[in-house]
């Protein structure tokens, strides 16, 4: 009886332990959650000698894990639309940020709106959105001194772009007219002799040029995506690999426009 007694009073000691230590995980950890925000401050401005200011910050431990660690967000002071992440761990120490990624793919941004905005007359917020790569070899050799167009003249076939592009046709039958601007779209990337490339055009139907409102304008890509998810009406995607020996075959084999027809699908 007597272990019995024991046992019983046992458990809720036990339970009562259990949500101790749960409480200093998910409660202690983000009440003083200011202090990983205060670090990741601190090592963004010293690493890349410009201001930031953070934006919001999440403290997660997934189950198992011994340690947890914050997720940050902060952006440049003097660019707000640039989105930083920083983890930093139960330490208050930062160990990773994704400010060099950022900052170059916002380089290669600006490069490619001017090629956009040559090849369709003007460019919106929603007309496009790029990635770009690097191998850990080049990313490890360069810093925040250096930009995407000096890395691009020295390393480019270490490098990758991925286009997501959205265009809207002037009339039902405009689609073949717009191989051309495809077409010195890929020679384009083609002449930088990159290491791989992606190119997806989404075309929407010209209704949605008589519909199109301010606040369309400024949407970006994803979300006026999905807004006009039902005016798409064909999609252009061509992809090219250096290391692929049929991917630079297929490349090499483009001589014109009406060569890039077996790329463009039917949405609807």
């Amino acid at each position: 009886m007597r272990i019995i007694t024991i046992a019983l009073l046992a458990i809720p000691g036990f339970f009562i332990l259990i949500l101790t230590i749960a409480s200093f995980d998910y409660f202690y950890y983000p009440v003083i959650s200011f202090k990983a925000e205060n670090a990741a401050e601190a090592s963004l401005e010293e690493k890349y000698n410009i201001d930031f200011v953070i934006d919001e910050s999440t403290y997660s431990k997934p189950l198992g894990n011994d340690f947890g660690d914050y997720h940050i967000i902060a952006h440049p002071k003097k660019n707000p639309d640039l989105e930083v992440t920083v983890s930093v761990n139960e330490d208050m120490e930062p160990f990773y940020d994704t400010y060099l990624q950022i900052h170059w793919r916002d380089e290669l941004n600006t490069r490619f709106g001017l090629l956009y905005e040559e090849l369709y007359g003007t460019v919106e917020k929603y007309s496009y959105m790029v990635n770009v790569s690097f191998s850990d070899e080049i990313e490890a050799r360069y810093d925040h001194n250096d930009t995407y167009e000096e890395i691009l003249q020295k390393e480019a076939n270490g490098i990758g772009n991925i286009v997501f592009a959205n265009v809207i046709l002037e009339s039902s039958n405009n689609i073949n007219d717009q191989l051309e601007k495809a077409y010195k779209m890929i020679q384009h990337f083609k002449n930088q002799n990159l290491n791989y490339f992606n190119i997806e055009i989404v075309f929407f139907n010209e209704d949605v040029q008589k519909q199109l409102t301010k606040r369309d304008r400024k949407l970006p890509y994803n979300e006026f995506n999905f807004k006009h998810l039902d005016d798409r009406t064909a999609r252009f995607y061509f992809s090219y690999e250096s290391e692929d020996a049929e991917s630079v075959k297929e490349l090499n084999e483009l001589k014109s426009p009406a060569d890039l027809e077996q790329y463009v699908k039917d949405i609807n």
